[in-house]
């Protein structure tokens, strides 16, 4: 019909050397995989097997409703053997013997040459689940089969996940394992699949001699979900080698208070500290425990990260300089390296092994801690001690106050934790006067002031004031852009929203700035 007519193809060449792919037409090996995908689709569809996330459960159906029949075969040199021997005097004459090491048999005085070719490494892989464990006689089959959770990437939910649970019931007559963790991949800094050709691959060996195999480990953990692939990200791998580094010098902190031979670890709690770091310490416990067995493993590190720097380390600590509680100081400081254990195993283990009291035990072999009742009162109290600091380490910054104290009248609480809030906030006193004089605290439910000459807040106001009409002046700007109904329609829809975002944080900061110009406007 057509002569000369130029087409454009796509034509497969090797990545390394350039070289055309071309493809040969040789006999293959095929499953028919309807009678793999039925009893699969069955057993997914009634919720045999969970999936994290549920998501990849759904896509699994999908996929096997619409997969085609599976080529087992593959014409490589290495690999597991065909068992299928072929006739020589007759080539339609096929028969299956396990004596694979053979190229040749002989059988019914007639010849046979095995095939060349050997498995999928995807099939030999889909039969794992009951193959390792010595299917069908075994002890182990009889024990661990199936298996409680299977834990695989994304990237091989179809070539591996799904055909083991096909062929785990066609030969077993059971659901291989019960749950399904898919982690994301880990891509470039860039958001790009890693790859040798593309040479953005990196060394792992490298980060660990840089930041330690601990950093590593917790830098992959944090900020990541089931299913999502997530760019590799350096500044979390840094924060890994800080929190490191915190449990490091905490125990240090924690022996340097002690004596050579401490008492036992105790809950003995004494003051609001102790009551409320236990109070503190059991929610973590709890939480982590709840997220660890429904595989949320990034939360349950981001709250053991958050309990041993904030809580621990920020509050109970500085508390314990004024009032320490030995035993219980020592209880904290091996909870945190029980409960970090699973996310930083070599430093928390290293630090045990290196405490002066624990002897040749091992800190993996060590039971999860638990915690007694504490005295609700108590941990409120302290909570109320944090407020008062906090606002007051606040004002201190803000107006680059040297020495200042705190004013009180007629309240107790103050009289008692003086010395405790004089520590935390790092000022001079806590004064009981007769005539509140000075910039009064808005966040306590106490009646207290901060020493603060009317100059000095004066002066903060008018750089408030200043602030305040820069950001309403910002404010109105992104209202006009997101008032403009071309703007809107035409911008991307990440600029977009990306301006919603500006104008809502402008807003929050806006009557942030409001509540503080008011606080200083009372001092007046």
């Amino acid at each position: 019909e057509k002569v000369d007519e130029k087409y454009k193809n796509r034509v497969g060449v090797c990545y390394k050397c350039g070289t055309v792919i071309e493809p040969m037409l040789l006999d293959q090996w095929f499953i028919n995989m309807k009678k793999l995908t039925a009893p699969a689709i069955e057993a997914l569809q009634d919720n045999k097997i969970k999936f994290y996330p549920e998501s990849k459960r759904k896509q699994t159906i999908l996929y096997l409703k619409n997969v085609h029949d599976w080529n087992i075969s593959r014409q490589i040199a290495w690999g597991i053997p065909i068992p299928a021997f072929q006739n020589v005097d007759d080539p339609d004459e096929w028969i299956f013997d396990e004596r694979v090491e053979n190229e040749t048999l002989e059988k019914d005085k007639k010849t046979y040459h095995r095939d060349p070719d050997v498995f999928d490494t995807w099939f030999s892989s889909g039969l794992w689940p009951f193959v390792t464990l010595g299917y069908p006689d075994s002890a182990d089959y009889k024990r661990f089969f199936p298996t409680t959770l299977m834990e695989t990437g994304t990237d091989i939910l179809y070539q591996w996940v799904s055909r083991m649970i096909g062929l785990s019931l066609y030969v077993t007559g059971e659901i291989p394992f019960n749950e399904v963790y898919l982690h994301g991949m880990v891509r470039a800094e860039d958001g790009k699949k890693m790859s040798k050709s593309l040479g953005n691959v990196i060394n792992p060996h490298n980060i660990i001699k840089k930041y330690g195999s601990d950093a590593l480990r917790m830098g992959m953990i944090v900020g990541r979900s089931p299913g999502d692939s997530t760019a590799y990200a350096p500044d979390k791998i840094i924060a890994g080698r800080n929190f490191a580094n915190k449990l490091w010098n905490i125990a240090r902190f924690v022996e340097s208070m002690l004596d050579e031979k401490p008492g036992k670890p105790e809950q003995q709690p004494v003051t609001p500290a102790d009551h409320w770091m236990l109070s503190k310490l059991q929610h973590t416990i709890s939480t982590t425990c709840r997220l660890m067995d429904n595989y949320k493993i990034s939360e349950a590190y981001e709250l053991v990260y958050r309990f041993v720097w904030h809580d621990f380390a920020d509050w109970y600590i500085e508390a314990s300089k004024q009032e320490i509680n030995p035993t219980l100081l020592r209880f904290g400081l091996e909870s945190i390296l029980k409960l970090s254990h699973p996310f930083a195993p070599f430093v928390t283990e290293t630090i045990w092994q290196t405490l002066g009291w624990n002897g040749d035990s091992l800190l993996i072999t060590k039971l999860w801690p638990t915690i007694k009742a504490t005295d609700s009162k108590k941990v409120q109290e302290f909570e109320e001690i944090k407020t008062i600091v906090t606002e007051t380490r606040t004002l201190i910054t803000s107006l680059k106050l040297r020495r200042t104290s705190l004013y009180f009248n007629n309240v107790q609480f103050l009289k008692n934790h003086g010395p405790l809030i004089m520590g935390l906030a790092g000022i001079e006193n806590v004064h009981e006067v007769n005539d509140g004089k000075g910039l009064h605290l808005v966040t306590t439910k106490y009646n207290c002031w901060l020493d603060v000459d009317r100059e000095t807040a004066m002066s903060y106001l008018t750089k408030l004031e200043k602030r305040l009409q820069r950001a309403e002046n910002k404010l109105e700007g992104y209202k006009k852009r997101l008032d403009n109904r071309t703007y809107v329609k035409r911008a991307p829809k990440e600029v977009v929203e990306e301006t919603k975002n500006q104008l809502s944080e402008k807003e929050e900061l806006i009557e942030n700035i409001r509540q503080e110009i008011k606080r200083f406007k009372e001092l007046g």
